[in-house]
């Protein structure tokens, strides 16, 4: 049962899932492409984009088709309670390991940058704090942070983009089209897991009050997230060059790193940048940890999703700090992606718009 003012618009869902998209993988990605397809690496952004949108569509025909249910409840008619709860523990699985990712690589990038001193697991427990008071909140609160937070990351940051300009080499983007196709193909996986977020609509559909237009609006965040993804890569590599990308950890970072405002008037552009990013991260981990709270709220078959809130924080915790180092906790997330991630935002949503077409499930039936 949903509280009267625990609703959201399709508008703020464009946002939430803006903010949770854009999150860590937007660091590493212009790496990522460029050592699969050097400059083509634009193409595989691209693919990534139309990809995600494909499965954006069918996910929102899904929900559409069970107004006001979770993807934990209307999964309980397709496929039976047992099976059904299964597939939920999958998705609380994979929202606390995503979770528990971002919030690693938060903290070793806010070790790097600007506490060097402090310890991981107080980077880690501080953010995790924070986020939770949030999620407490429900959805709506969710909502509105994703609407203040978006514009006060992305109008400084595009700002800060445009000043380097004059110092970008755009032949640093030729040759194109010299990556063999069958090779763009089999890497589309890279790019298409950095738009991890839009499964986010099987939960929140529940809670948005027109649901005619989720289609329009979470279609259009996908295009926008491709265009900013498209964007970082074009100046990366116009910056930087392909040798130099290949070998940066973080190109996006480093690329804040190199600007330099005429005048002079702002010393420390990095702890601007830094500041920014941290409110980026914020709006990015919350949804996640709010998903995996609200599953087993609907599993347990209770009203409120708070009451699991701090009880999961334990578990993201302890994942978070199972890698050892950064290259062994992006090696273990990719491994995450090409397994977990693909049965949570491909299969879970085409097989459960599957059985509901062939057993006629859904808004028609159940009016």
């Amino acid at each position: 049962m949903l509280k009267g003012n625990d609703k959201i618009s399709a508008n703020q869902v464009m946002f939430i899932l803006l903010t949770t998209i854009i999150g860590v993988g937007i660091l590493s990605l212009p790496r990522s492409v460029v050592e699969k397809a050097s400059t083509d690496g634009w193409i595989l952004i691209i693919l990534g984009g139309i990809t995600a949108c494909i499965l954006t569509a069918i996910s929102v025909k899904l929900v559409n088709m069970f107004t006001n249910k979770t993807v934990v409840e209307f999964g309980r008619e397709l496929i039976t309670t047992p099976i059904s709860n299964i597939v939920s523990i999958i998705l609380f699985v994979y929202f606390i390991i995503f979770s528990a990712f971002e919030i690693r690589i938060f903290a070793e990038v806010v070790k790097m940058f600007l506490l060097d001193d402090t310890p991981t697991e107080i980077i880690i427990i501080s953010m995790l704090f924070v986020s939770a008071y949030l999620v407490r909140g429900g959805i709506e609160g969710l909502a509105r942070m994703a609407e203040l937070i978006l514009p006060v990351v992305v109008i400084p940051v595009f700002l800060l983009l445009l000043s380097l300009i004059p110092d970008l080499d755009f032949t640093n983007l030729l040759p194109i089209f010299r990556t063999n196709p069958l090779d763009i193909i089999k890497s589309v996986h890279i790019t298409f897991f950095s738009f991890m977020g839009y499964e986010l609509i099987l939960l929140i559909s529940a809670y948005v009050k027109d649901t005619e237009n989720l289609m329009k609006f979470n279609i259009l965040s996908i295009l926008i997230v491709t265009l900013v993804y498209i964007s970082f890569f074009v100046v990366s590599l116009s910056r930087f060059g392909e040798n130099e990308v290949k070998h940066l950890l973080w190109p996006t970072l480093s690329l804040m790193k190199t600007i330099d405002l005429p005048g002079a008037f702002i010393e420390n552009i990095e702890g601007i940048v830094m500041g920014l990013w941290v409110l980026s991260v914020f709006a990015s981990l919350s949804p996640f940890y709010y998903s995996a709270a609200l599953i087993l709220c609907k599993l347990c078959r209770l009203k409120e999703h708070k009451y699991f809130v701090l009880p999961i924080m334990p578990f993201i915790y302890i994942l978070s700090l199972v890698p050892d180092n950064i290259a062994s906790a992006y090696d273990i997330m990719e491994k995450f992606t090409n397994y977990l991630g693909t049965f949570v935002v491909v299969i879970i949503p085409i097989g459960y718009l599957i059985v509901a077409l062939i057993r006629n499930k859904g808004a028609a039936n159940n009016g």
